[in-house]
């Protein structure tokens, strides 16, 4: 536990998770300007539930599937080859067991990814609530209102989830290739691969289109938490993978 603690640590304290955090909050609401402007310059109060619509709308755009990927992987995915080409795993590895190094760093790798884009999310929400809650109109007497945090929720678990598999799948080639560039590049080639592959070849695999990850369509029985769920057994798979890469690396050291 000491270990995964030391690598959590390690991740959520490191340059990278800050800038993903940062990313992952000002990417919505710079996609939202012109709805943030409609929003500024309305004479009349906004429709309820503007500002959760807002961010919702953001985090389905290009713009965030374009960067999704990239955040992911900069916190912690190039974790494991630092520790190699710097010599530092030589001084680490008697201190600790094999099997202990890689679950660290895995869980580092899986939840920092993962943190930074769930608490961009909320940052941007909360932004959003701060800056149009006052200016929006009480629903009517009887009207249902959405369960606009429970949302926002399942909402930031999806994402989540897509960015633990993320940087699972960037320090896994990373480790298979014995290559830093890999860690950053391969989640966003891999993420484009299987975009084309559903939309020229493969358009009933569904599951493993990476834009229904972030913008299920009702074909998910459980919708947003079926995503969530589908991802998790992906990163549990995509782990260990990397946890056999990373073995086999460290033997040769």
């Amino acid at each position: 536990m000491r270990t995964v603690a030391s690598n959590l640590r390690q991740a959520v304290g490191s340059w990278g998770f800050l800038l993903s955090l940062a990313g992952a909050a000002l990417i919505p609401l710079l996609s939202s300007v012109q709805g943030i402007l409609a929003g500024f310059r309305s004479a009349e109060l906004l429709s309820p539930g503007f500002h959760s619509d807002l961010i919702m709308g953001a985090l389905s755009s290009d713009a965030m599937a374009l960067a999704l990927p990239i955040l992911a992987a900069l916190p912690y995915t190039a974790s494991f080859i630092d520790d190699v080409k710097s010599g530092f795993i030589k001084e680490y590895l008697p201190r600790t067991t094999v099997p202990r190094y890689i679950a660290g760093k895995a869980v580092g790798c899986a939840v920092s990814g993962g943190l930074a884009l769930a608490l961009g999310i909320l940052a941007a929400y909360g932004f959003a609530a701060l800056m149009f809650l006052p200016m929006e109109a009480y629903p009517k007497a009887g009207e249902t209102v959405p369960n606009y945090f429970g949302n926002l929720m399942e909402t930031a678990l999806m994402f989540f989830a897509s960015g633990a598999f993320w940087s699972l799948t960037g320090m896994t080639f990373a480790a298979l290739t014995d290559s830093k560039y890999m860690a950053y590049a391969s989640p966003f080639v891999l993420f484009y691969l299987l975009i084309i592959l559903y939309e020229r070849y493969f358009d009933k695999l569904f599951v493993l289109y990476p834009r229904e990850w972030l913008n299920p369509s009702p074909r998910w029985v459980f919708g947003k938490i079926g995503v969530a769920v589908l991802l998790i057994e992906f990163s549990l798979l995509m782990a260990l993978a990397f946890a056999y890469a990373a073995k086999r690396r460290l033997e040769r050291i």
